[in-house]
């Protein structure tokens, strides 16, 4: 900190040149900025050095050529006082185009290589002319189509807004009626789970249980398809003559499982009734 602060101390000598260098706080950030300045002041200094010995250098050929240019006027006995006119005024306008053209003199070759490096500039110029017109037209129809999207899309907006607007009560409704259904569910199935503690403490038989039922009444159900038609085969073999053993042994057995079916019956009933 103490070089930028000497360099910086001296910088402002310097750029005061001797008067008296306004009070500052002297700290870290004054320091820095107060560098910073110096640097960038240098910086241009250094440019505007360079620029003032381009122009002195410039005007020194200048005035070489002009006194080239006077010595040649001065063989033929010409004068610039001696010049029509017309002469002066041409002199005038080659004198100004060298200066447009930036060459170091009014030599035909130096004419043509600016001309030519003109020519090269006024191509590249228009080919970004035409370069620019083409991006310029890709651009200009990218935002029609994108302005024909958005009037689309406003359009349908405005129907979805009044859509919205139309629906609004019965959205609302509809709202209300999945929360009164939710909180209704949740109400349930905290009922389920205190029913379900309550039969697990009182130890209830499963088979009595909803589903329990509905498969006991399903499996009456297909007993009593199968009862059906044995009872209709034990009245056939009832009919037969009474002296045929192998019918009354037949229908032994068929009295057999029918009173096991009969048991089985009862016994699907008893418990649907429970």
């Amino acid at each position: 900190m103490t070089t930028k602060h000497e360099e910086v101390q001296t910088w402002l000598e310097n750029v005061f040149a001797g008067d008296d260098i306004p009070e500052f706080e002297i700290n870290a950030t004054s320091l820095s900025l107060l560098y910073n300045l110096m640097r960038c002041n240098e910086h241009a200094d250094r440019d505007t050095k360079l620029l003032v010995e381009d122009y002195r250098q410039k005007a020194e050929e200048y005035n070489i050529e002009a006194r080239r240019c006077e010595g040649v006027l001065k063989r033929m006995n010409l004068s610039i006082a001696s010049l029509s006119q017309a002469g002066v005024i041409s002199l005038r306008v080659i004198a100004n185009l060298a200066l447009i053209l930036q060459i170091r003199d009014t030599s035909d070759t130096s004419f043509l290589l600016a001309m030519q490096h003109l020519d090269d500039e006024i191509y590249k110029a228009e080919e970004a002319r035409r370069k620019e017109e083409r991006n310029l037209q890709i651009l200009t129809e990218k935002i029609k189509t994108a302005m024909v999207k958005q009037s689309h899309l406003k359009k349908a907006m405005d129907v979805l807004e009044q859509k919205a607007a139309c629906q609004q009560p019965e959205t609302e409704k509809r709202m209300k009626d999945v929360h009164f259904i939710r909180s209704k569910t949740k109400e349930y199935q905290d009922k389920i789970k205190q029913m379900q503690k309550s039969l697990q403490k009182l130890k209830v038989d499963p088979s009595i249980y909803h589903n329990s039922l509905i498969k006991s009444s399903k499996e009456l159900q297909k007993l009593q398809e199968e009862l059906s038609p044995l009872q209709s085969k034990l009245q056939t073999y009832s009919s037969l003559p009474p002296d045929l053993s192998s019918i009354k042994v037949k229908i032994e057995e068929l009295k057999v499982k029918l009173a096991g079916l009969e048991n089985e019956f009862s016994k699907r009933i008893d418990l649907m009734h429970m």
